[in-house]
């Protein structure tokens, strides 16, 4: 057990110290022990101190997955700077205003075709980090590295208006989140972790840090491979991963390809879901074939603002046989508050929006005071309490009898239509209740000016039968009252998914939007 510390860097250096000689990183037939690693990151941190990035900067990072991004990764923290990871996959103009609004003068990786903004200054490509790691000799540490108080990263998360939000986390913040999945999980340095996502989504930091706080190694998939589920599941099993963290879009796909293959993944200890919300119903497979002790299955719930995760809950059968979410109990040290639209705490069973408080809430947004001020509340326990900072979440949850929080949906994904108020995702859970579907997605489109209506996306599994609309018709009549039922069904082939692997359903909706008005064209 390593000693407690301040910062990700002496985090990462007392697994250095403790286990110089076990494998920190690996891709492909490469592989770098936490010595060599400490050595790679050391002289890449120097390359880029040389080059003029200081302590306090935003240092823009944007490299294909690999282990060299991995690297950089540390590299930047060890200046004492803050990366802000952009995905290769986002479009020239978000990669334009990001760089615009965290004010970052340097890039590691490459900006692609498009022309540099003129505020860059410092670029370093990928051969220079890739030289750096026979440069240690040349890069001797800094007096000074960074402290609880510094910013580790700036993710950007995409709201409701379209424009995304950059939402600063310091070391002090990722250190909680740690030391609380601590009393929850038992992880070790025999570990291994699979760094299944893009360093533009928050899970990476759990995935990274999961295994570099712990002495554990972080796989990393070829590019190739994470895009099919088959491939996936010989990597889990050839590499031994022991580490698993998923969407619940994506281990959908995932537990299909293992039924279908009949995939043994003997060393497989923890599969941790989040991002989305889980259906436990969509587990019954898995479990049939895996049971529910190894691989533990794990609920956790979090957002970017709150550092990954502020609860975990893991699988039961009693979740499996009914269809609610349950996302479990708060991390040490959080407060969680179900808050009705009146501004009371919730009863037990009554629903409301959960307000988070504890040692993973950032301060606020990037340039953002009156979202931050809006979306981060300061909240007194009574008259003379002290201020403490909320973030509220935008979720619907409930407490069930034990008080234990209950997952209901999104507070913006509820609608009216023709005065009946309703969440969409119930709506989806009765759709996923048959047997045939794999997932579904309902959205509100205009049929004609004024005309609202229901129209639900859908998938079906590969070995499951059809599902057309009649068949979802006669099923849903069984689960929802008739103004709850879509007007449309519309099967895909696929669910559209964000870079993060998340259900796109800005995509999903327009493809509905497209099909109603080829529908009405005809």
């Amino acid at each position: 057990m390593l000693r407690p510390v301040d910062d990700l860097v002496h985090r990462f250096r007392g697994s250095v110290h403790a286990w110089p000689d076990r494998i920190a990183l690996s891709g492909g037939d490469e592989s770098f022990t936490y010595a060599a690693l400490d050595r790679w990151s050391d002289a890449l941190a120097q390359r880029l101190r040389t080059q003029g990035v200081r302590p306090g900067e935003r240092v823009i990072l944007r490299m294909e997955p690999g282990v060299d991004a991995a690297a950089a990764v540390l590299a930047v923290l060890k200046c004492g700077a803050a990366y802000v990871p952009v995905d290769v996959r986002h479009p020239v103009s978000r990669r334009e205003f990001i760089v615009r609004d965290c004010e970052a003068r340097a890039l590691v990786g490459s900006w692609g075709e498009a022309e540099l903004p003129s505020q860059v200054e410092v670029v370093v490509g990928r051969p220079d980090v890739v030289a750096a790691r026979t440069a240690h000799a040349e890069a001797p540490r800094p007096p000074k590295g960074p402290g609880p108080e510094d910013t580790a990263y700036v993710i950007y998360t995409s709201g409701t208006t379209g424009v995304p939000k950059g939402v600063p986390v310091k070391h002090r913040h990722v250190q909680a989140l740690l030391d609380g999945a601590a009393q929850v999980f038992r992880f070790t340095e025999q570990d291994r972790w699979l760094l299944f996502h893009s360093i533009a989504f928050d899970f990476s930091v759990w995935e990274m840090w999961g295994a570099w706080g712990n002495g554990a190694e972080l796989v990393v998939p070829p590019q190739w491979a994470a895009r099919s589920p088959e491939r996936i599941l010989e990597l889990i099993r050839s590499r031994g991963i022991s580490v698993l963290n998923q969407t619940p879009t994506a281990f959908a796909t995932l537990a299909e390809a293992a039924a279908r293959v009949d995939a043994d993944l003997p060393d497989l200890r923890y599969v941790v879901f989040g991002g989305e919300k889980l259906s436990p119903p969509s587990l019954r497979a898995w479990a049939k074939r895996y049971g529910l002790e190894r691989p533990r299955l794990v609920n956790g719930y979090g957002i970017t603002e709150t550092t990954v995760f502020t609860t975990f809950h893991e699988v039961t059968e009693e979740d499996l046989a009914g269809d609610v979410s349950v996302i479990g109990e708060p991390l040490p040290g959080f407060v969680a508050r179900v808050m009705t639209e009146d501004g009371r705490e919730a009863e037990p069973g009554e629903i409301g929006e959960l307000w988070l408080a504890g040692p993973q809430v950032a301060e606020g947004y990037l340039n953002r005071p009156e979202l931050t001020e809006q979306k981060f509340p300061l909240v007194s326990d009574g008259p003379a309490g002290t201020p403490v900072r909320h973030y509220r979440s935008g979720d619907l949850v409930s407490r069930s009898p034990n008080g234990g929080l209950v997952y209901d949906g999104r507070a913006d994904l509820q609608v009216k239509l023709r005065g009946y108020r309703m969440e969409l995702s119930d709506i989806e859970t009765a759709v996923r209740r048959h047997e045939s579907v794999l997932d579904a997605v309902v959205t509100v489109q205009e049929f004609k000016p004024g005309d609202l209506r229901l129209v639900c996306a859908y998938t079906v599994r590969e070995d499951a039968p059809a599902a057309p609309a009649p068949v979802l018709r006669r099923h849903i009549k069984e689960w929802l009252p008739a103004y709850m039922h879509p007007a449309r069904y519309l099967a895909l082939g696929e669910m559209p998914r964000t870079v993060n692997g998340k259900v796109d359903r800005a995509a999903i909706a327009r493809i509905c939007k497209e099909e109603i008005a080829r529908a009405w064209a005809s």
